[in-house]
């Protein structure tokens, strides 16, 4: 069976990224989708390079829209697709020729669960950076219960250019929360993990996140704001973390890993104690008491130690 995708591309300011990404979407070997692009307020000329590509394909779809910001651009083109499985991929990444052939293999292998993704990589200065080893190789298609996974390491195996998502489990949850623009899609991917386990395509990436671009064109900016920071919403996962302590440990592991860079600046450090009195005793360990309750020169000493510890995976 040869599943029809709708494939959603949130767009803000891209000019110079676009055609590339784009390129990759339409020179996939599987063809049988319909790309939804949602011109988000762009300043520059993305709106219409979009439109000149909309008028070459009749299977590309624009929508002009006001800045809302990315996880309202993403609801738009979820609600104008109109097919059941939704893959996302940001305006400045890109596919290999095959990844919509191979995910069809994937979803087709588990028929009955919401959500899928395909190993990815970054790119950096043009080179390809391998992405952290999850799962064995010898294994292609993967079942995992995401939140378990996520709570050890509070790294995700999957990326928003990396997934496919069923439409009805997007809307049973509640579509992108469009407070959010810092881990928008993590926070998505959770709250549908709650329900669903992933399929995971567990081969050579085929999906590639984009380092080059500049940290003030991306959705989040160079230093992201605070109150658009998934963390600052983690009371929706109040309830079901009572009884999920997979859930409550990635919480606490995400407040503690993620708040670490705000609190080497003046102008957040003083608030940052609500979201660590958040966070159980047995999860906060002696490191995240140095670094968050020692003089700011200290707590930068031990970040750094503790980033080369993880570079070097000690």
């Amino acid at each position: 069976m040869n599943q029809p995708f709708s494939i959603v591309i949130p767009v803000h300011n891209k000019e110079d990224y676009i055609g590339r990404t784009l390129k990759s979407v339409l020179d996939q070997s599987y063809p049988n989708f319909e790309l939804v692009l949602v011109n988000d307020g762009s300043t520059d000329s993305s709106g219409k390079i979009c439109d000149k590509y909309a008028s070459t394909d009749s299977r590309i779809r624009v929508i002009h829209q006001n800045n809302g910001g990315v996880s309202n651009a993403r609801n738009s083109g979820i609600k104008a697709a109109s097919n059941e499985l939704i893959a996302f991929i940001d305006a400045d990444d890109w596919w290999d020729r095959i990844y919509l052939e191979e995910m069809n293999a994937l979803i087709k292998h588990y028929p009955d669960i919401d959500i899928y993704s395909a190993k990815y990589a970054t790119t950096k200065n043009g080179n390809i950076i391998p992405g952290e080893v999850f799962f064995p190789a010898h294994e292609k298609f993967i079942l995992f219960d995401l939140i378990e996974k996520c709570a050890e390491k509070v790294r995700f195996p999957i990326h928003s250019s990396s997934v496919i998502i069923r439409k009805c489990a997007i809307e049973k949850v509640g579509f992108f929360d469009e407070r959010i623009s810092t881990f928008e899609d993590f926070d998505l991917f959770v709250r549908i993990a709650l329900n669903s386990k992933v399929g995971y395509l567990n081969i050579h990436p085929l999906s590639f996140y984009n380092l080059d671009v500049p940290a003030e064109s991306k959705a989040r900016g160079a230093v992201p704001d605070l109150n658009k920071h998934w963390i600052t919403y983690f009371d929706k996962f109040s309830n079901d973390a009572i009884n999920n302590p997979n859930l409550k440990l990635l919480i606490d592991r995400a407040i503690l890993t993620q708040l670490m860079s705000y609190n080497q600046r003046k102008e957040y450090r003083k608030k940052l104690k609500p979201y660590l009195l958040q966070v159980s005793k047995e999860h906060f360990s002696q490191k995240y008491k140095l670094v968050y309750y020692t003089p700011v020169f200290i707590g930068k000493y031990i970040l750094n130690i503790y980033r080369w510890l993880k570079k070097i995976k000690f």
